[in-house]
């Protein structure tokens, strides 16, 4: 007879562990499920790290209702942004249903790029994977030395650790053997950050003054993407607006969501330019402060109509007189909205007042003019060499292999460079044999496109070397939205019976 006593003997000795212990392990074992349900409360380019693993998350959680396009690479691939490709894909052809996502984490190697996708391709279920790549991803190589700790909180602990255990210090192979075993230790850094920025919020509460001056709107009436304004004591308020045809053609369509007191009011979407007006209901008694933000960010640089390199949102029919540097900044709010990063490192400088000012960045004894001297000789340096498929090449051949065998479209581009650089070795034997290696990954796989996009743009766009301001990135937006609209269309093309 079986002895009854075992189950009790074993239920005894959980009933006596510390009730702490029970829920700490509870705590680690149902980490995802509530973890990333937590608001995040700096910009998502504070910590690339949390947020290239708060996007795989959300994409495993996910099941995509359409097309599932996947933009990944290192800090270049911040010239996709995902909400213009979307807007504009779904603008052109609504029956598309596409949903564009971006992974983006500065430092990740090709080899790294295999690791991840070998371990998570299963579910994050891509039908599109657009990688950006440049010269640079290519040199000092991951493949055969210690994981970079920021790329080693990203990739998944089990893999890494056998892929690279020969390689790594004994402190990181335990690092990732405890990483495997436990969500608390793995995820121990985004944990850490979340906890300081709520801590940051608290204190910010605590000093925050109702919002009284408007705020986010330019003197000419156009706004910034997240705006607010007092309204008198009417319940009903006919609040007019101009939504710009470029902002729409560089787009596709442009969300909009009034509020007050951080509930919503109003949600609308606009596909068409023109003059709006939307009815808000308010509270009837007092005045009210109403609060607006946009999806996205317009550049009237990016559509050749001034030299004006502002962000813009709407224009109000009749904008605020005390809005111009009201000083008022937006109100305290939960989560607080990330406008679009539009950093412009060298102002609005156009053509050689651009160089000019790069030229004086470049050549100071700053940590900026350092570190793009140190690119600059690592990328002239590889240059004199002859091409060789190094182990990092001959990874993102594999990573390609992969995709494309699993039955993913891939769309392979050659990041833009600043003409400052690239004219220095375009034609070196070099650079025209990484040209060469990434066309011929084309003509392998079927599933396989590749662009060259190296002198794409004029210098003005640029940050520094490699990475694009977001006028680039704008202008960027509809020959990305192409090059995927070709792979979604030849996916879907049949396919010529095997003979």
């Amino acid at each position: 007879m079986p002895d009854s006593s075992l189950p009790q003997a074993v239920w005894g000795r959980w009933t006596r562990v510390p009730l702490p212990v029970l829920l700490l392990v509870m705590l680690d074992l149902t980490f995802n499920l509530y973890f990333w349900r937590i608001a995040k409360l700096t910009s998502p380019w504070s910590d690339f790290g949390y947020e290239f693993l708060r996007g795989v998350h959300l994409l495993e959680q996910s099941r995509p209702a359409g097309t599932r396009v996947i933009a990944f690479g290192s800090s270049v691939i911040g010239s996709f942004n995902p909400i213009q490709v979307q807007g504009l894909l779904n603008a052109a052809d609504p029956s598309m249903k596409v949903e564009a996502r971006r992974l983006l984490l500065p430092g990740i190697k090709p080899s790294d790029s295999r690791l991840f996708f070998e371990a998570e391709l299963d579910r994050l279920r891509p039908d599109v994977v657009l990688m950006s790549v440049n010269v640079a991803d290519f040199l000092n190589p991951s493949f055969e030395q210690d994981l970079k700790q920021q790329v080693r909180y990203v990739l998944p602990p089990w893999r890494a650790l056998r892929e690279r255990y020969a390689y790594m210090q004994f402190h990181n192979r335990a690092d990732l053997a405890l990483a495997t075993i436990s969500n608390f230790y793995h995820y121990r850094r985004a944990m850490r950050s979340c906890l300081q920025d709520h801590a940051k919020l608290a204190l910010r509460w605590l000093r925050q003054r109702p919002a009284r001056r408007a705020y986010g709107i330019y003197a000419d009436g156009y706004t910034e993407q997240f705006f607010g304004l007092p309204l008198d004591g009417r319940s009903n308020v006919d609040f007019e607006y101009y939504i710009d045809p470029d902002w729409l053609r560089q787009y596709g369509q442009v969300t909009l969501n009034f509020s007050l007191g951080g509930d919503l009011l109003v949600r609308r979407v606009e596909t068409e330019p023109g003059w709006k007006t939307v009815d808000l209901q308010g509270p009837g008694r007092g005045a009210w402060f109403l609060q607006v933000g946009a999806d996205s960010v317009w550049s009237a640089r990016a559509a050749g109509v001034t030299k004006d390199a502002r962000p813009l949102g709407i224009r109000l029919r009749h904008p605020p007189a005390n809005a111009v540097d009201a000083g008022q900044s937006p109100p305290f709010g939960y989560p607080p909205p990330f406008p679009q990063r539009t950093f412009l490192r060298m102002g609005d400088a156009l053509g050689q007042g651009y160089v000019e000012r790069w030229e004086d960045m470049l050549r100071g004894d700053t940590a900026d003019g350092r570190r793009f001297r140190g690119y600059e000789e690592a990328e002239l340096g590889a240059s004199r060499r002859a091409f060789q498929v190094t182990q990092e090449y001959a990874a993102l051949g594999q990573l390609v292999a992969g995709l494309s065998h699993d039955g993913v479209a891939v769309v392979l581009i050659n990041s833009p460079e600043s003409p400052l650089l690239l004219e220095r070795y375009q034609a070196t034997p070099y650079y025209q044999g990484h040209l060469r290696f990434l066309r011929g990954l084309a003509v392998e796989y079927p599933a396989v496109q590749f662009h060259d996009l190296g002198s794409a743009l004029p210098v003005e766009d640029f940050n520094d070397w490699h990475h694009i301001n977001y006028v680039g990135t704008i202008t960027l937006g509809p020959r990305y939205t192409e090059f995927i609209r070709q792979a979604i269309s030849e996916r879907r093309a049949p396919q010529p019976p095997v003979s």
